[in-house]
Order: C-alpha cells, then structure tokens, then sequence
C-alpha cells in the first residue's frame, strides 16, 4: 500500500483521551507510509524526554504563541493541562500544495475547532480497551506526576464523552490491528467518490 496516497490531499485528524495512544499509532503509521506528512504542533510546555523541536512539537514560549494567535497563524489552538497547543495553518496549505495525506495529532478540543475550519477533515477518535486499560497506560509513562495524571484522567473521561463527535472509532486493543483500521479508514477515504473529481 505504500505509495498509493501521493497525489491526493487528505486531512486526517486522530484524538484519544491522555494515554489512548495516538502518538503512538501515528508514529507507526508514518513508518508504513513515509509519504504520510505530519502536521507539527505549536505548544508552550517544556519537551519531555527524547522529544525534539520541530520534529515533535515547535516549542516556544508564551508571548510568542500569544503573537501567533493575534496574527491568525493558528488553525486552531487550546490551552490544556496549563499550556497552549496549536496548529499552524502553513501546515495545511503544505499539504494541499503537495496534494498528500496529513495527520494530525489533536485533543478533542482541537479536533472541534478543525472541524468547524476545514470542511473535508476526516476524524478518528481512538478508544482504549476499558477504563482500567486507560489508567494503567498513563500510570506506565512516568511522565507526570500522580496529581498530573488524577488530571488527566478526569480530563480523559470528559474526552471519551465527546466520540460521537468523530467520523470514525477505532479500539487501540492491539497496535498494529489499530493501524491497519486506520489505514483502512485512510484507503477508503481516498476512494469517495467527491475526492476523485
């Protein structure tokens, strides 16, 4: 299947609640597809380790994601967990310049706003297997503190609240079936009949 989606402009969007593993399932899918482009998010917080600028997020401080908002650079942005995230709006112009696929990796929140901008956005909504599942994945990072992820987890059952919002569901139950869901979604979003005119 590599290959197949050069050529065509497909924006697609994945959330999951705090630990449902979007990042994750993202990162695969773009070891399968290195065609696949990446929407970069903007975001305020300190890089966790192993992240890297421009390549992770593009982190920066404060005032200057304040001027981003000001000058309308953002499609859309959020603060959550006391930091700013946001999308820069070159990132979808790259894509429909180079008529590619694009991920991109967004809460609810940011998946909301996307929707309400782009008309032809497609949305994933990842779930996990249970609630317990959910609990022991966040426990399992080690990068926040226990009252961190108490947020978190309360943040994430407001999230899963939100699904029926999304075109699509996946349950993250196995890695790699999850991506090969996705990537049926991604296939057979490509084959609508509206993006073949």
């Amino acid at each position: 299947m590599k290959g197949r989606w050069i050529g065509k402009t497909l924006l697609i969007v994945i959330s999951s609640p705090s630990g449902g593993g979007k990042s994750t399932i993202i990162k695969m899918l773009r070891q399968r597809h290195p065609e696949f482009l990446y929407s970069v998010s903007t975001t305020t917080r300190d890089p966790r380790r192993g992240e890297r600028n421009r390549i992770h997020y593009t982190f920066v401080a404060n005032p200057e994601f304040e001027r981003l908002i000001r000058s309308k650079q953002l499609v859309e942005w959020a603060r959550v967990h006391d930091h700013y995230y946001g999308t820069p709006r070159v990132n979808v112009a790259r894509a429909r310049r180079l008529r590619r696929v694009m991920l991109f990796d967004l809460d609810v929140q940011g998946a909301a706003t996307v929707r309400r901008e782009i008309a032809d956005v497609v949305t994933i909504f990842l779930l996990p297997p249970s609630w317990e599942v959910l609990r022991k994945r966040l426990e399992g990072r080690h990068s926040e503190s226990p009252s961190q992820r108490r947020r978190r987890l309360r943040t994430a059952r407001e999230e899963m609240k939100r699904r029926n919002e999304y075109d699509y569901w996946v349950v993250n139950r196995n890695r790699q079936t999850c991506v090969s869901e996705c990537e049926a979604i991604i296939r057979a979003e490509s084959l609508r009949a509206t993006r073949r005119a």
